[in-house]
């Protein structure tokens, strides 16, 4: 009964803590939220008192905001963020121990580009959360995108945990003038494992610079996934030969992926080649062929029609049955 009673009373207080920390939030918002509005518009003479317990709720809000409007407002949000004495405030929590506040902190030194914070930053390149190391790097970047181009490259191929997605924002607001070339060089020179992640953000943010890279995998392939990743990205038509013979490849992934790649970029000759991938002992070899065989210049629902006719084999008859009620399908809910 008294270990119940106890528990009792934590539940409560944590109840009770929560609901004083909610109740301070909505006050620190209630004060700033029109002062921060007011500042878009008008230079303010003078601003109410930040206190140290008001900061991590304040910076919250200005970094939402920060990142929600223009570059003009984001000047006028910089002006009260030094009336308020925020940099230095700023320079004091990221090297506090609670995670939260780190965060905070070194987001707003990247929306502020504080250099001074730039050795601390560097230091929290290690720090073993993903979330804060990456939020690190995109303040660097934000700071001197020139000077943070070797510190990004390097982290790249150390942080395997970094959120793809993120990764790709950051390069692309770093700029993809001047980090091309540094990542076609490090793409070169990364183990086959990093090789295949850096050779995506590639693609994503340089993509006419990683076409040689690509034409030499699809000539001189090193490693299936860097293999696929290629073929995801393939445009050029002049390397239509080299994805013809891929379709053969050992590995499934990559039929897979060349039966879709001749889709987009194959002419009305493939068809034959994708109609024999139509008996691939892979489902989804054969789904990709069919859905690419739709998608020949000049492919007609009759022709479609007429190759199934012809196929002996039941499952390639099946999978082109199943594509053509897709299109139906889809055609009919276009129409809808």
């Amino acid at each position: 009964m008294a270990l119940t009673g106890v528990l009792l009373l934590l539940i409560l207080f944590m109840r009770l803590l929560q609901q004083v920390k909610q109740y301070w939030r909505r006050r620190v918002l209630n004060r700033w939220r029109p002062q921060l509005m007011a500042g878009l518009y008008e230079h303010p003479e003078s601003l109410p008192p930040l206190f140290r317990f008001d900061l991590p709720d304040f910076l919250e809000l200005w970094n939402h905001l920060h990142q929600s409007l223009g570059d003009e407002a984001r000047g006028s949000l910089n002006r009260i963020a030094v009336m308020a004495r925020v940099p230095a405030a700023v320079s004091r929590m990221m090297r506090q121990k609670n995670f939260d506040r780190r965060l905070v902190a070194v987001r707003t030194a990247g929306n502020l580009r504080l250099a001074a914070t730039w050795d601390v930053l560097r230091e929290l390149l290690e720090d073993k959360s993903p979330g804060l190391s990456l939020e690190a790097c995109l303040a660097l970047v934000r700071i001197d995108s020139t000077r943070a181009v070797p510190l990004l490259m390097t982290h790249l191929c150390l942080r395997e945990d970094w959120p793809p997605q993120r990764v790709t924002e950051m390069l692309r607001e770093a700029g993809a003038a001047q980090l091309a070339l540094p990542l076609v060089k490090v793409v070169e020179e990364a183990s086959a494992k990093n090789a295949c992640r850096l050779m995506r953000y590639l693609v994503e943010i340089a993509p006419a610079e990683a076409e040689p890279l690509i034409a030499g995998q699809l000539a001189n392939p090193s490693d299936d996934c860097l293999l696929i990743v290629s073929l995801q990205a393939l445009t050029d038509r002049a390397e239509l030969e080299a994805l013809r013979q891929l379709s053969q490849h050992t590995n499934w992934h990559v039929r897979v992926h060349a039966a879709s790649a001749l889709g987009r970029l194959g002419t009305p000759d493939d068809a034959v080649l994708l109609a024999g991938m139509l008996s691939d002992s892979q489902w989804w070899v054969r789904y990709r062929a069919a859905r690419a065989l739709s998608r020949l210049p000049g492919m007609t629902t009759q022709e479609l029609r007429h190759i199934k006719d012809i196929q002996t084999d039941r499952y390639a008859r099946d999978m082109l049955h199943q594509v053509m009620a897709e299109l139906d399908f889809l055609a009919g809910a276009a129409h809808g």
